[in-house]
């Protein structure tokens, strides 16, 4: 219960902080340009620093790790695939205009993997998630930007506008990544003894990048109407918090992974496949002419909806897994 409390708590009170924050600056200066750059730096201190440390130290403190991972980040593949696809069988069945498709596709693939998923991860289940977690998402960012926004580009309403990808951060952040889970691994296999402060050193940095991650989201947060898209905001939620998890969390379990570390790779794959939209999904939105009042509203009610969806897997869903 404390756990739960305390994933909730940190989540709901980095956003809040951080959307209290940013009104505090634009009354006081009128302006936005500091905002940005703040926003700039608390999410390069996360996904630069934070994260990749954290990463590779965990990794290097995991048990020798079994051969199946190297599937694991399949499963993160998979998912977000899965969300995209029934994004767009939804909208076709629900007759979504052009732009209304491209705002449910990115919602339904995009997900808060790195600050809400990490975060809620590493306080259920400790450090030791946090090597699971950068495996899961390993691909993250090339699945994003070379595939999911391109084909986002289709149903752009402008014909002038443009996404461009090239010279992207995918070179940058996904090499950073590969590099620290390569050293983490290195370290691991040479059986190298990891000094236990640097367990805690993982979690609290790993814990700490969410919480930048979570305050720069609230800094750029603005609210907008519900009204007008119930179908979208509840086949995101239908995507994201039921069919997806269900596909995935059972692909887990069919390759084997129950049989890892007491089942924790697949109660990991469930709780980060039921992540809500992530705040990237409006961003081709933004730049390509979709619905983004639509997308504002399925990001912000999805992650409204972790406060119900938690409480499910912390008291209902996980003890299921740890009894198959």
């Amino acid at each position: 219960m404390s756990r739960l409390i305390v994933s909730v708590v940190l989540i709901f009170v980095s956003l809040a902080l951080g959307y209290l924050w940013r009104r505090q600056i634009l009354a006081r200066q009128g302006q936005s340009q500091h905002l940005i750059s703040l926003r700039d730096r608390l999410q390069f201190l996360a996904f630069f620093v934070f994260i990749p440390l954290s990463s590779m130290l965990s990794l290097w403190g995991l048990p020798t790790p079994d051969e199946r991972l190297l599937l694991f980040p399949l499963l993160g593949l998979s998912a977000w695939t899965i969300g995209g696809l029934l994004g767009l069988v939804f909208a076709f069945l629900a007759h979504f205009s052009r732009a209304g498709t491209g705002s449910l596709f990115c919602c339904a693939t995009f997900s808060n993997i790195g600050a809400v998923g990490t975060l809620v991860c590493v306080v259920f289940f400790g450090e030791i998630s946090i090597a699971y977690v950068a495996l899961y998402r390993l691909f993250e960012e090339l699945f994003y930007y070379g595939l999911a926004i391109p084909v986002a580009t289709r149903f752009k309403g402008n014909g002038a506008c443009e996404v461009r990808v090239q010279g992207m951060r995918i070179s940058r952040l996904l090499c950073l990544v590969i590099a620290a889970l390569a050293t983490g691994l290195i370290l691991n296999r040479l059986h190298l003894p990891r000094p236990e402060v640097f367990g805690y050193l993982s979690a609290a940095m790993s814990i700490l990048a969410c919480v930048l991650a979570l305050f720069s989201i609230g800094l750029g947060l603005r609210p907008s109407r519900l009204t007008g898209y119930k179908w979208a905001c509840l086949f995101t939620m239908l995507i994201k918090f039921l069919l997806v998890p269900v596909v995935v969390t059972s692909l887990a379990y069919a390759l084997g992974f129950a049989k890892i570390d007491a089942g924790l790779p697949v109660k990991i794959v469930l709780l980060l496949s039921s992540m809500p939209v992530a705040m990237n999904a409006l961003l081709p939105p933004a730049l390509l002419s979709l619905d983004l009042d639509m997308a504002n509203a399925c990001w912000l009610l999805s992650t409204l909806a972790l406060a119900l969806v938690l409480p499910v897997h912390a008291f209902c869903l996980l003890p299921l897994l740890s009894g198959l």
